[in-house]
């Protein structure tokens, strides 16, 4: 059914991970059901015309999702876009007649939750935007994540768009299926198949190849955690500073990529080749096997609009009935107990749905892409050495989860080509190698700061100071021989919590409290705090121990010491960049 002519919507999405998108896509198959047009793109793919002509529209209407990366920064896909709205050359009216609407996606354990989307509302309102709702605020704490938001926001956003571009005709039913984003069609055996790119990212954008040099592990054996050194050196010139990260996109094994074949009883076609269009990260040409390895997260835990593109397509009674359950509103604790809680992969998934399958022209549709992924990179120069914990962990389904990304890392052979780019990280040392530097990196959080102390040992700087924490001084103290090789040299200070090593647990902040008398000079100083690491906890328990080293070495009462290291955050002082 077409959609009414005036009745033309932008959906545009900021995505790191892929949450957003998958959201900006499920508001467009809404608004299609409500006969409008949507036009559903990342932000730094349109025209920034468009955003002004979007103002003139006859249905002048915008919706903004966007996630929030690191320290409160924009993803990748819409800094672009963001830069450009900052300009002081543009005027306060500029999207005056624009209506929007934001939905941002976080987590509201971290400091900067849904910083990106906060800042994007109040810039679209300085510049003469309306809002037509408030904005949303998903947040993956909320027992069913980020929907327990997302879906009465929606509800109200339909109500406002119906005020704004009325129309008499009523919405389709929900199992009304728009035609697919991405053309898919499969053209046979008996056209060639051009040659396949290695890697699902191309030439441009700073992307280069670089050839595993050395994959070892640095833990014990008998450690329940596998943490490993890789080594990578570029095939060409290639320079980054300490603090940044190296991004790559893994792929899938072959065992993953045929299991997913046979499932979804696409083998026998698996290498005749497949037109595609509008997926530019895709070949025009390729083949279903390709997509397989390089470009569908065939493990990934499958979100919502997933449930929903296998209901609507299947034909089994049954399955069919558990699937709208599954995609529904009133059925999100049970899709959490089903796939979130265990971390059931969409293999899985599809392993229980055997009656149940999306047709291939809707595959880009329906099944995840490959997201890319940061590491910190532990070196300074030449090769690119990274720190990588092997994920690997035990939930209720019989098979331990494994990461996709450390996975494909840790099985890789010497000699291999990965491809990755250098992407600016969020920590930066200070310009002046006579600052003092504080280090707080338990685990793999040390991964930064080995490139930190690498360049202040350079740089011949003394003061530097090193809090590191781990469980066992045998089993998983990372890098000792070179810290200790530091510490000897006059280079390094270094304060260690092994946390298992005696009957009372020992941590980190417990290091930092201890010495109190050492840290209060060197804030004084001018000192720059870093911690890194787990987001869990670990944070705001060293956060509260700097609070009382300055409330002790200040004698100031607790309020006006964390209000002093407030400040030291505003004044990037004090700099955190930690993970789940």
């Amino acid at each position: 059914m077409e959609s009414d002519a005036a009745r033309r919507i932008l959906v545009l999405y900021g995505s790191q991970t892929g949450y957003a998108e998958d959201t900006a896509r499920r508001i467009g198959r809404q608004a299609w059901r409500r006969h409008f047009s949507a036009n559903v793109q990342a932000m730094d793919s349109i025209d920034r015309r468009t955003l002004f002509d979007q103002a003139l529209a006859p249905c002048p209407v915008a919706i903004f999702v966007c996630s929030t990366t690191g320290q409160g920064a924009a993803p990748d896909n819409m800094r672009r876009l963001w830069r450009f709205l900052l300009r002081k050359t543009l005027p306060a009216d500029a999207l005056q007649g624009l209506q929007f609407a934001v939905f941002g996606l976080g987590d509201s354990s971290y400091k900067e939750y849904n910083f990106a989307a906060k800042r994007l509302f109040r810039r679209l309102v300085q510049l003469g935007a309306e809002p037509v709702v408030e904005r949303g605020d998903g947040d993956d704490q909320h027992y069913l994540g980020v929907d327990g938001a997302l879906d009465p926001w929606l509800a109200s956003l339909w109500d406002a768009m119906d005020r704004i571009c009325p129309t008499s005709r009523p919405p389709l039913d929900a199992d009304a299926m728009p035609p697919p984003m991405f053309g898919v069609e499969l053209l046979g055996s008996e056209v060639a198949v051009p040659e396949q790119p290695a890697a699902a990212d191309g030439a441009g954008d700073g992307w280069f190849d670089a050839r595993m040099a050395a994959n070892e592990r640095l833990t014990t054996e008998d450690h329940f955690q596998d943490v490993r050194r890789i080594r990578l050196d570029p095939l060409v010139e290639a320079k980054w500073e300490p603090g940044d990260w190296a991004v790559m996109r893994p792929s899938n094994s072959a065992a993953f990529v045929d299991e997913f074949l046979d499932l979804t009883a696409w083998r026998g076609i698996a290498d005749q080749a497949l037109a595609v269009r509008g997926a530019p990260s895709v070949p025009c040409t390729t083949t279903l096997r390709w997509l397989a390895t390089h470009h569908l997260d065939v493990t990934a835990v499958p979100r919502r609009s997933f449930f929903e593109h296998l209901w609507y397509f299947s034909k089994h009674r049954d399955e069919r009935e558990r699937l709208g359950e599954l995609a529904s509103s009133a059925g999100q604790d049970d899709l959490l107990a089903y796939c979130m809680r265990p971390r059931r992969t969409l293999i899985e998934v599809l392993a229980d749905f055997p009656n149940s399958r999306v047709p291939l022209e809707y595959l880009l549709d329906a099944f995840p892409t490959i997201a890319t992924r940061a590491f910190s990179i532990s070196s300074d120069a030449h090769a690119v050495d990274l720190t990588v914990a092997v994920v690997r962990y035990k939930t209720l389904m019989h098979v331990p989860r494994t990461g996709l990304c450390t996975r494909w890392l840790a099985h890789m052979q010497l000699g291999r080509l990965v491809r990755l780019r250098v992407e600016r990280g969020t920590m930066r040392l200070p310009a002046d190698p006579q600052t003092p530097v504080v280090m707080v990196g338990p685990g793999t959080g040390i991964a930064a700061f080995m490139a930190f102390i690498r360049r202040r040992v350079q740089q011949r700087a003394t003061n530097t100071h090193l809090f590191f924490g781990c469980r066992s001084e045998h089993a998983d103290f990372l890098y000792a021989d070179r810290l200790q090789a530091w510490v000897k040299a006059g280079f390094l200070h270094l304060y260690c919590a092994f946390s298992r090593d005696q009957p009372q647990r020992i941590y980190v902040q417990q290091r930092i409290a201890e010495n109190a008398a050492v840290l209060w000079p060197l804030l004084q100083q001018g000192a720059i705090v870093y911690v890194s690491g787990n987001a869990r906890q670990m944070p705001q328990d060293v956060r509260a121990a700097f609070v009382d080293v300055v409330r002790e070495g200040g004698a100031m009462d607790k309020a006006t010491a964390d209000d002093y290291v407030r400040g030291m955050q505003r004044g990037g002082r004090y700099q955190e960049e930690c993970w789940f």
